[in-house]
């Protein structure tokens, strides 16, 4: 009996060591993680979690650090891409909060999920780990928690999967919460959420063609300090532009977004120069011995920064020229564009539906003269568009490549479906036959307006 309880004890001693071994590693990985140095943070999660899975000895304070680090594993690897092994790591860790029976920490961990298999484009099996992230946030009353899922279910599911309307109501209930009717912004915890949220109302607005809406929520993200944002922003901005055939604004948004783009690139690049620059200093810092050697290296990577930098300069100033050059070519090729395609009687008369949708615009005949020769010009601005098309997808039928031209030349489906006067809503059921059936690309992600003008 007394040998029994001796080696119980030893066990647990050697339990309890194990743990704060596991628990010093978990502490030095949140460490390294601040520091940024991530592939480092995962050696010591990895290695305590190693520590823990040879533990027989299952405690309450066990299963909380393995949560934990599961927890901190997983954002690390959603960070940088690992998709798979973010979702692994956040379904142990929603395993262990339940155990815990911790509803904060089963309710950031179903969110966790659901956006490592959001980014999998696993839309569905998202959506269910966001609404059990919801049901416990609402039983909580985290309103916080509540106001973040608001904006990623409509952004992240119902924008994926074209249901505008809801993720409209969604990314609004997130900006304003009980004020959506007196539009005050209260609902969201920081400005960079309610930046993101007006753009992305902005978007779903330009996706449902209400462009007006869009503009303004778009203008709204414009007071985003982040130039990625922007960037975004001022890209679905040229898109309208273009679209209403105010083509100096939309050469006017291009440049911004090219500008903003530049910036972003610059800004990731000095971000990096200085995280890499950190984590030098701080292994020189522990090999104080080799002081020769690390000196010899500090100077070698700084003559590899400034050639790096200089390297970046350089390729940033012949950027910028090259997108100056390309938006000068733009303007004269809408402008040139514009000039022939209003000789033609389609092209006319879609532009004047997209414009003004009156009872005069919607009076119109077209004949099969006019649209030979829509298609013709087409040809000449898009070099044989037409015969391109064919020859990849030689199923399409003549109203099929009619309504292919009718995209590349960047016109709305309310105005191609009031040309082949339809229903919308009959329009879309159109496109997706053709792009299924008669494409033959049944699978491919991209919209049809994304396959048209990759061709």
């Amino acid at each position: 009996m007394v040998l029994i309880l001796m080696v119980l004890m030893l066990a647990a001693c050697n339990g309890q060591k194990q743990q704060e071994k596991a628990r010093a590693l978990y502490e030095e990985g949140v460490q390294l993680r601040e520091e940024q140095r991530s592939e480092e943070a995962a050696e010591c999660f990895l290695k305590a979690l190693e520590i823990l899975k040879n533990d027989d000895v299952k405690t309450f304070q066990e299963t909380s650090l393995r949560a934990q680090i599961n927890d901190n594993l997983g954002a690390l690897y959603l960070k940088h891409g690992i998709f798979e092994g973010a979702f692994d790591a956040h379904n142990e860790a929603l395993k262990c909060f339940k155990q815990l029976g911790d509803s904060t920490g089963m309710m950031n961990a179903y969110r966790n999920c659901g956006r490592a298999v959001r980014a999998q484009e696993q839309y569905a099996l998202a959506k269910q780990y966001y609404d059990s992230a919801f049901c416990i946030a609402t039983l909580i009353n985290d309103k916080a928690m509540l106001s973040d899922l608001y904006l990623e279910i409509g952004r992240d599911y119902y924008m994926e999967i074209g249901d505008y309307q809801t993720a409209i109501e969604f990314v609004k209930y997130a900006l304003y919460g009980d004020n959506v009717e007196t539009f005050q912004e209260t609902s969201l915890q920081n400005d960079n959420d309610v930046d993101i949220a007006n753009m992305t109302l902005g978007i779903l607005y330009y996706y449902s063609n209400d462009f007006n809406q869009a503009k303004t929520y778009l203008n709204k993200a414009l007071r985003s300090e982040r130039p990625g944002l922007k960037m975004s922003v001022y890209q679905t901005l040229y898109a309208i532009a273009y679209y209403e055939g105010d083509y100096k604004t939309a050469v006017h948004y291009q440049q911004l977004s090219s500008e903003n783009m530049l910036e972003s690139e610059q800004k990731q690049s000095s971000e990096t120069m200085q995280r890499l620059k950190s984590e030098y200093e701080l292994k020189a810092q522990k090999n104080a011995m080799e002081s020769l050697h690390r000196n010899h290296s500090l100077k070698l990577y700084l003559i590899i920064a400034l050639s790096v930098i200089a390297f970046l300069i350089i390729l940033l100033i012949i950027r910028k020229k090259i997108n100056e050059n390309k938006i000068k070519a733009l303007e004269k090729e809408l402008e040139i564009r514009n000039k022939i395609m209003l000789s033609n009687k389609v092209f006319v008369t879609a532009k004047n539906l997209g414009e003004h949708l009156t009872s005069e615009t919607m009076d119109f005949t077209l004949d099969d003269n006019d649209w030979d020769d829509f298609i013709s010009l087409t040809d000449m601005i898009f070099s044989d568009f037409s015969k391109r098309l064919l020859v990849t997808y030689p199923k399409l039928g003549k109203w099929d490549v009619r309504i292919c031209c009718l995209c590349k030349n960047g016109f709305s489906n309310q105005v191609i479906s009031i040309l082949l006067d339809t229903q919308t809503d009959s329009f879309y059921k159109r496109k997706t036959r053709i792009r299924q059936q008669k494409m033959e690309l049944p699978d491919d992600k991209r919209t049809f307006e994304e396959i048209i003008n990759a061709i």
